[in-house]
């Protein structure tokens, strides 16, 4: 849908905005409405493509996603607006701002499953079977794993003289020293399209003097159209924000090769929902550590290494 208004003398539109493809994620009992947005900066013009930006939360309180049949049918599930969705608005609209409510319905039931009608020389039982692996087996993955060090001057604040204090690693997650691994990846890879939608486990909690106290789990990874966002269930103050999207990073050439598709330390950047977590200590936009992505699509496949980087000398 295009928007368009606020006609100049010029002809153009002070308000000129697209939305497309948008996208629901649903985890959890949380879920965001994602979409592609093309959109002009009031005063300046300046006009910005974002991909799959995450523009409204779906209050999805009260709503049992478990079992029940198909289709899944919800209506008039209430939404607000997110930070990044603000900024795509041009700044029209504030973060949290309640936007018009979501229905969707989607028909779970898999085409692959429906009976085909018999036909002459058919393949024989092992054969059928094989075919029906096949299918069960498109778009899942055999494994994966994340490396991701969060930003070294963070880290070297953690530990320094000034927050002199520590980070813990549960649930799973790697140390490195100085990045951390979250394997046991899990979801759906399209090696066609190179998209991605994956969650993994481990967790890590950095905590230090001057009530210092956040905690990044429940790591999820999606990638589309050679742009990726990593999230995380945010603990700050006592307080969990789930599915949070920390970063973005580029992930441009996401095939496989050998049975493995990786993407090796992609530079990554801190969105506005991520600058949030980190209590405005980083600006949206900040350079954020590398992001390595690895995802094996066949049983012989093996993840690359965690490297052992070792600990790093405090910064002075």
């Amino acid at each position: 849908v295009h928007f368009t208004g606020h006609k100049k003398a010029d002809g153009s539109n002070e308000l000129d905005l697209t939305i497309s493809r948008p996208t629901i994620r649903i985890s959890g009992g949380s879920g965001v409405l994602h979409a592609d947005m093309v959109s002009k900066e009031r005063g300046t013009g300046k006009v910005s493509h974002r991909s799959q930006v995450p523009l409204a939360k779906l209050g999805l309180g009260g709503i049992d996603m478990k079992g029940g049949s198909t289709p899944i049918a919800l209506t008039n599930v209430p939404t607000t607006l997110t930070a990044e969705g603000a900024s795509a608005f041009a700044g029209y609209y504030t973060e949290g701002t309640p936007l018009d409510p979501v229905s969707l319905s989607v028909d779970t039931k898999s085409a692959a499953a429906q009976p085909k009608p018999s036909a002459p020389h058919e393949k024989n039982d092992e054969g059928e079977k094989k075919d029906k692996a096949k299918k069960e087996k498109a778009g899942r993955f055999e494994d994966a794993a994340v490396d991701w060090g969060v930003r070294r001057t963070f880290r070297e604040y953690v530990t320094g003289s000034i927050g002199q204090g520590r980070w813990t690693l549960a649930d799973g997650a790697q140390d490195g020293g100085a990045l951390f691994r979250f394997p046991q990846g899990k979801g759906t890879y399209d090696a066609k399209k190179e998209t991605l939608d994956a969650e993994f486990s481990g967790s890590i909690r950095f905590t230090g003097a001057h009530d210092l106290d956040l905690k990044f789990a429940a790591v999820t990874v999606a990638v589309t159209k050679g742009d990726g966002t990593l999230s995380a269930d945010v603990t700050s103050e006592g307080r969990t924000t789930k599915n949070v999207p920390i970063v973005t990073f580029e992930a441009e050439d996401f095939a496989p090769k050998d049975g493995l598709a990786a993407l090796t330390e992609a530079p990554a950047t801190l969105t506005a929902e991520g600058s949030k977590a980190f209590g405005s200590m980083y600006k949206a936009g900040t350079a954020m550590d590398p992001v390595s992505l690895a995802v094996t699509v066949d049983e012989k496949a093996q993840l690359p290494a965690l490297p052992d980087l070792g600990s790093e000398p405090t910064a002075a």
